[in-house]
């Protein structure tokens, strides 16, 4: 589906535990991947280029896992609409998307509650291939807004687990130092309309983007009262001179210890980005600590990215799992 405005939206006294949302199915393959690298700047050679995939022990190129996180977040939001909003998302990789995949991303609701004066559901995530595999599986929290008015949930503190933590196996001193501390913040450049535009037709294709996301007229008469950009969207796609924000990170290569794994993502969304917005981006490492694994001592980092606009409001907490082995 693609968002189809003339959909039943949902209404939280019909929501029950057990309810499907519309599935967004794709059979993914380069056209798809070229379309997300054009607007992620992630023309990555393990996506594009068989030599590099088959380098780090897979058969062929294979597709993001930030492709199916958009698509999830597509998902929700063509059931959505203008209904609600996605207040928080969860997620793992626990598979490959290779080419000719078919894709199914899909939520499961599991309850529904009223906090704070929100109407908030609660779903499971899945993102299902055609060998039934759930290569993404994650939970999310909706909102779903009263009498068409944007609400979300109160900005939250900075994270951190608090908990002390010891040199490991690959955890040394160097990234221990780094618990706690934030780098130095950095700001996007002016988001545009097109950025915004371009974003949903990539994710969606080869079906339309949906109408808030491309037509400022039908924008204006939704819940935020103007054109605003999808929940998964990145400002800082695109930009010259960037290098890694993350100090904590380690090269990664063949050998142990620098073998890396993308152990998922989770983020909390508080304001909309908007065209003209200048987001202002500060990392910090929360969490850093060492399991045993099926692959042997595994090492995990936890970097939090805090988003704020040019007013100074929250736009989103995101949490990253990096995973050295």
């Amino acid at each position: 589906m693609a968002g189809n405005p003339d959909a039943a939206r949902p209404v939280f006294e019909s929501i029950e535990a057990g309810q499907r949302i519309p599935e967004l199915v794709r059979v993914t393959d380069l056209a798809h991947w070229n379309r997300y690298a054009a607007i992620n700047d992630e023309f990555i050679p393990i996506h594009m280029d068989p030599a590099a995939a088959h380098a780090v022990g897979q058969p062929d190129v294979f597709g993001m896992g930030n492709l199916r996180v958009a698509y999830l977040h597509a998902m929700l939001d063509d059931w959505l609409g203008d209904a609600g909003d996605v207040a928080a998302f969860e997620c793992q990789f626990r598979g490959f998307n290779f080419k000719g995949d078919e894709l199914e991303a899909a939520a499961t609701v599991t309850g529904s509650e009223q906090r704070d004066g929100l109407q908030l559901v609660h779903v499971d995530l899945a993102v299902h291939n055609q060998r039934e595999e759930n290569t993404t599986p994650g939970t999310a929290t909706l909102v779903l807004f009263r009498d068409g008015k944007a609400a979300m949930p109160a900005a939250a503190p900075a994270g951190g687990s608090g908990e002390k933590r010891e040199r490991g196996v690959w955890l040394d001193d160097e990234t221990l130092s780094w618990l706690g501390r934030s780098t130095e913040p950095y700001q996007s450049l002016p988001v545009g309309a097109n950025d915004i535009r371009r974003w949903s037709m990539a994710v969606h294709y080869p079906e339309p983007s949906p109408a808030r996301y491309y037509d400022e007229a039908v924008a204006k008469q939704g819940a935020w009262g103007g054109l605003v950009a999808p929940r998964d969207f990145n400002p800082f796609a695109w930009m010259q001179g960037v290098q890694n924000r993350m100090p904590w990170m380690r090269g990664v290569g063949t050998e142990p210890g620098e073998r890396i794994l993308n152990g998922g993502q989770r983020s909390l969304h508080f304001e909309r980005i908007r065209p003209g917005d200048v987001i202002t981006a500060q990392l910090s490492l929360t969490d850093a600590y060492e399991r045993d694994g099926r692959l042997g001592t595994m090492l995990f980092l936890i970097t939090e990215t805090r988003w704020t606009n040019q007013d100074g409001k929250l736009v989103r907490l995101g949490y990253m799992t990096t995973i050295y082995y």
